[in-house]
């Protein structure tokens, strides 16, 4: 299992997740399991992934209140390779803030 902690509210997260990330163009399925709770695959691929996500306490920095969310990735008898893939478009395609 692979966990993070991102600046995300659980409804934007899985409005990324299922829109752009996994779209017509992508080579991810992403399908619903359950609020909060997807399951990911590659067609053609031996790739299968879990993502669930539970919003933690807002980070507050003075009037400010960041959004928390922990995501949990549980990859089945997925090579090192295709997760790895997986991450790089993940990271791009979820990364926020300056750069």
């Amino acid at each position: 299992m692979v966990e993070y902690e991102m600046g995300y509210g659980a409804e934007e997260f899985g409005n990324v997740l299922n829109g752009p990330f996994s779209g017509d163009k992508s080579a991810y399925l992403c399908k619903q399991v359950e609020r909060h709770h997807w399951a990911l695959e590659q067609p053609g691929a031996a790739f299968e992934l879990t993502i669930k996500v539970v919003e933690k306490p807002p980070r507050k920095l003075g009037l400010f209140n960041l959004p928390v969310l922990d995501v949990r990735f549980t990859f089945t008898d997925t090579e090192t390779s295709l997760r790895d893939h997986f991450f790089h478009r993940f990271h791009q395609y979820f990364h926020k803030g300056g750069g």
